[in-house]
């Protein structure tokens, strides 16, 4: 009953952030078309939000404007859409197929351009308050990988990749993603450095998605990733030296050495600079395995113990016990393959197979080549100072890619204590006004020609036509979108307001773009086309949108299935 309810909630959700979001780009659409029609006198008739039947209706002037019962579009009735209507010879002057073919062109065009300059206005609202970006900062160089070996340090500040300036760590990703399997030098500041150092690193190269939707080899670094991890404890032994001082699994970190600490990654940097012998205080304050560490520092005072730096050292873990919480099991998923192995709440996992594991990313990449291979896992785990080991049968569960290609991942049910730090992150703000204009114009553009070569890969059947969505995956981006915040929902707005202008500029009749190229026809052959020509093409216009839309409600109907 309880997971009825919250999928009504999500649903409702979802339906209100899909009118909240669609309704204004149908406005703005249609009232492209009201105001050029005004503008060379054309009578509109009937000005519809929505279609199908009325809702409400209010006459103001010569134009009913009213709320129809299918939010899912709108429309603007002109006077004189059909030829074959008698009209008197006042209303035949303002018709509209008795008007100029210029005319007629930026009437049928202004919806789509309307859309476009909403596009561009909302991107230069979003540059203007301010847009959170993930700084090129590294969070996390995973040991033993091939970032640590290649150079890379937690902390390092990316400035160029291939000679090319980067600030975003969506460039530095974008750069890997464009050149697999192959040699990259990157140009890095390292923490307290002053001059930049240059790494060379040959990336690997996975199957992924390009931004087109394709199945495409893309590159990365294994081991460098954006986020760090949260300084929150995982202790699998109470007879280690920290366990003997009161520290316990779910604690918190706040100083190491008396400097305050915001991911694991400082705390093992600085440790790894002590000298052996030294002795240094931690402070940190007690929490719970299912608390978050924002709730654990509200607990109260901070404690604090003293420890000394062996010689030789292995780090904190090997050294007194201490770990991150990552490969801390929150909780087994009750009747999952780990809990029936004998799995239980606290056990640090080990590794999979003779592979010891560094991080949960590779314990769960680890997880799914072993099932994929093997069809087993051989799954090892600490408690308590003892190891433990079993070979597990995963889960197999079915699913589908964005692609909505069969996908299959094996999974052994545990709950991990993976709590990501706070990543580095800068407001890039616009507030000069011609670069203003100037960068919400190149975005809009920039999406205007993404979609265009998208939907040209479609027709060439180089993308599948499972990138393609309908009503319910518009309403669930949405509604994900109202929950990140304003940027995001005015993001979303402005990519779906582009979207809606290049749909209609399509040269397929019943769109907009279909009226355009109609009207090319008719300025050639210097006459329209007759009734029964027009029938038939309109005809074959709304097949293809109905083909069209059958096609994204299938998707749809998919993703709710599979997703």
């Amino acid at each position: 009953m309880l997971a009825l309810m919250t999928w009504i909630g999500s649903f409702l959700h979802s339906v209100f952030a899909f009118i909240i979001i669609l309704v204004p780009l149908v406005v703005f659409h249609e009232y492209g078309h009201f105001v050029f029609a005004r503008i060379f006198g054309v009578k509109a008739e009937i000005f519809s939000i929505g279609f199908g039947p009325r809702l409400w209706g209010k006459q103001m002037g010569e134009t009913e404007f009213r709320l129809s019962a299918i939010p899912m579009g709108g429309y603007v009735k002109l006077l004189g859409e059909d030829r074959e209507a008698e009209l008197s010879p006042e209303d035949q002057k303002r018709s509209l197929h008795r008007q100029a073919p210029w005319k007629r062109f930026f009437i049928f065009s202004g919806g789509p351009l309307f859309n476009f300059i909403l596009a561009v206005f909302i991107f230069m609202v979003i540059l203007v308050v301010g847009e959170p970006q993930l700084a090129s900062v590294v969070g996390r160089v995973v040991q033993g990988s091939v970032a640590e070996q290649a150079g890379f340090r937690s902390g390092d500040q990316i400035v160029a990749v291939a000679g090319n300036p980067v600030k975003k760590f969506e460039e530095v990703g974008q750069a890997l993603n464009e050149n697999p399997n192959k040699k990259l030098v990157f140009r890095v500041i390292h923490p307290h450095a002053t001059s930049p150092n240059d790494i060379e690193v040959m990336t690997s190269s996975q199957l992924g998605l390009s931004m087109y939707g394709e199945s495409t080899p893309v590159g990365e670094v294994d081991g460098l990733l954006a986020m760090g991890r949260a300084t929150q404890v995982g202790v699998s032994d109470a007879t280690t030296s920290v366990g003997k001082l009161g520290i316990e699994t779910g604690d918190q970190i706040s100083r190491f050495n008396s400097q305050p600490v915001s991911n694991w990654e400082e705390m093992e940097a600085r440790y790894a600079a002590l000298q052996a012998g030294q002795t240094f205080p931690i402070e940190y304050t007690k929490g719970k395995i299912s608390e978050s560490p924002e709730a654990n520092r509200a607990k109260g005072p901070s404690k604090a113990i003293t420890l000394t730096k062996p010689h030789p050292s292995k780090g904190l873990g090997e050294d007194f016990g201490l770990y991150s919480s990552e490969l801390f099991v929150e909780k087994p998923v009750p009747g999952s393959p780990a809990e029936v192995a004998g799995v239980r709440s606290g056990d640090r996992l080990v590794g999979v197979g003779n592979k010891t594991v560094q991080s949960f990313f590779e314990l769960k990449n680890s997880v799914q080549k072993s099932g994929e291979t093997e069809g087993k896992v051989s799954l090892k785990w600490e408690r308590s100072g003892k190891l433990y080991h079993a070979v597990i049968i995963p889960t197999m569960t079915v699913g589908r890619d964005p692609l909505l290609n069969k996908t299959t991942v094996y999974t052994v049910g545990v709950v991990p204590m993976l709590v990501l730090a706070e990543p580095v992150t800068y407001i890039e703000r616009v507030l000069n006004p011609f670069k203003l204009v100037y960068k919400a114009t190149d975005r809009m553009i920039t999406f205007s020609w993404r979609n265009l070569v998208l939907l040209h890969k479609m027709a060439v059947g180089q993308v599948s036509v499972g990138n393609l969505g309908g009503p319910i995956m518009i309403g669930k981006i949405a509604g994900e979108s109202m929950t990140r915040g304003l940027i995001a929902f005015l993001t979303n707005m402005a990519v779906f307001s582009v979207g809606l202008g290049v749909l209609n500029i399509l040269p397929v009749p019943v769109l907009d773009g279909g009226h355009l190229l109609l009207l090319g026809v008719e300025s050639i052959r210097g006459k329209p086309l007759s009734m029964k020509q027009m029938e038939i093409i309109q005809g074959v216009g709304l097949l293809l949108i109905l083909a069209l839309m059958g096609v994204a409600f299938k998707n749809d109907l998919a993703r709710l299935l599979y997703l």
